[in-house]
């Protein structure tokens, strides 16, 4: 999943800020209005990253001795009992397959893979139907079950889960478990797109996030000025593509009809307020695959607040669904 969110700049005082790399790939970031008396800056940073390294060895699929690997190695209907961590990735991927009737989809790997977006190789040539069909018989949200008294995981099918879709905001809400456990209650905590944010800045200000134009300059299309405890999370689709046959291929699969996505969205960005990162970042990813003309309504009736940037035949335009609105710099009460 691709990100277009960052922080904009704050007035003085600064605060403390911790960056480092997640899942050794991607960028995280977390800024404290102040680090609480007591707290070394350079222990707090080593347990930030070291909470990071070790969601990594649960939710990895490039590493053949995570959690995540050893439950997709389980034979089909053995209950896995499974970490609190990993438990509550899978219910929030089911809550979102659920409620989007499996646009959003943790099983869509043997279709990722066959476009050349996993870890083989990008095919030479354009998937024929056959192929298409048959990675499609190994794809089901529905044959991934959880079993909430014991914590257990099964797979009733030949499935493979992937997490790496709501990866980001795991790792968002694994950091603020770090920060909440010093009681520390003004922050903005970033992994790559997916964002949370909780309190003020230390001038009393909301922390002011963007979302920046999808051309590469880097400027904000738009600004959002956020308190209390809010998730943000963006997903798009034109930063991460293949090359086939000479024509281009989104880096996201509908599992709907087992090809890449088609639609004009560029982005989509989601903003929860009082849920957890991975939730957001779930949503956001189930919401680009829609697209904006189906992803609006879809958004709507789920309460969702979202926000779509989508091609024109002139460059872009945006969309928003009513609840999105209030979010908007210069909008809030």
């Amino acid at each position: 999943m691709t990100g277009f969110l960052s922080s904009c700049s704050s007035q003085a005082p600064e605060p403390v800020t911790f960056t480092g790399l997640a899942f050794y790939s991607m960028p995280w970031q977390v800024k404290v209005s102040r680090v609480p008396q007591g707290v070394s800056q350079t222990a707090l940073h080593a347990e930030l990253q070291q909470t990071l390294d070790s969601l990594n060895k649960v939710l990895s699929t490039y590493q053949p001795d995570t959690e995540l690997m050893r439950f997709n190695a389980t034979k089909q209907g053995l209950p896995f009992v499974a970490s609190p961590t990993l438990f509550q990735a899978v219910l929030t991927a089911r809550q979102v397959s659920q409620a989007t009737q499996g646009v959003y989809d943790v099983t869509v790997g043997p279709l990722v893979n066959l476009w050349g977006f996993g870890p083989q190789s990008v095919p030479k040539h354009m998937p024929q139907a056959g192929e298409i069909d048959s990675a499609r018989q190994r794809v089901g949200w529905q044959y991934l079950v959880v079993e909430p008294e014991t914590f257990s995981l099964i797979r009733k099918a030949d499935i493979q889960v992937d997490l790496s879709s709501l990866g980001e905001g795991m790792g968002v809400d694994a950091l603020v478990r770090v920060l909440d456990k010093y009681v520390i209650k003004d922050y903005m905590v970033s992994v790559a797109g997916t964002i949370q944010v909780r309190g003020r800045k230390m001038s009393g200000a909301g922390w002011q996030i963007a979302i920046e134009k999808p051309d590469g300059s880097g400027f904000p299309q738009q600004r959002l000025t956020l308190d209390g405890r809010v998730s943000v999370s963006t997903s798009g689709s034109y930063r991460n593509y293949n090359e086939i046959d000479g024509v281009r291929f989104s880096h996201t699969v509908d599992p709907r009809t087992g090809r890449p996505i088609t639609h004009k969205g560029i982005s989509v960005s989601v903003v929860l307020p009082d849920e957890q990162a991975a939730l957001a970042d779930a949503w956001a990813t189930a919401l680009n695959v829609l697209g904006p003309e189906e992803g609006i309504q879809v958004a709507r009736n789920a309460g969702i607040p979202a926000y779509y940037l989508f091609k024109t035949p002139t460059g872009f335009d945006e969309a928003f669904t009513p609840s999105f609105k209030a979010f908007l710099q210069g909008n809030k009460p």
